[in-house]
């Protein structure tokens, strides 16, 4: 009688002690939003082309997907280039992280919050 006490005793730590992140507000969730200092349209476009270059190597992007947008973004960095200034592309904003390299994107790729334009 007293094994089986014990023993439904260390059970309920153990779901307390597994269930506890769960029911705690994440460590990460009020930090304050990172300064990104990115002034030009070569290192936003260059970024976007290392961004897809991982995931198409991670197999997240199809071989399609991958050779439309590396085109789309060399032609946004060849354009930065030639004219010193940003490429024409509309540039999306986290709230979190920044400006991001998915101009059409809903979603920031780093964290998940709703991208604004």
């Amino acid at each position: 009688m007293i094994a089986m006490i014990v023993g439904t005793g260390l059970a309920i730590v153990a779901l307390c002690f597994v269930l506890y992140p769960l029911f705690r507000e994440p460590l990460g969730m009020k930090s304050v939003p990172r300064v990104v200092t990115r002034s030009t349209g070569v290192t936003t476009a260059v970024d976007a082309l290392r961004e897809i270059e991982f995931d198409h190597v991670t197999g997240k992007l199809s071989d399609t997907d991958y050779a439309e947008l590396k085109s789309s973004y060399t032609q946004s960095a060849v354009a930065a280039m030639r004219t010193g200034e940003p490429a024409p592309a509309s540039e999306v904003v986290c709230a979190r992280c920044g400006p991001r390299p998915e101009s059409d994107a809903a979603y920031c790729s780093e964290c998940g919050n709703v991208l604004a334009a």
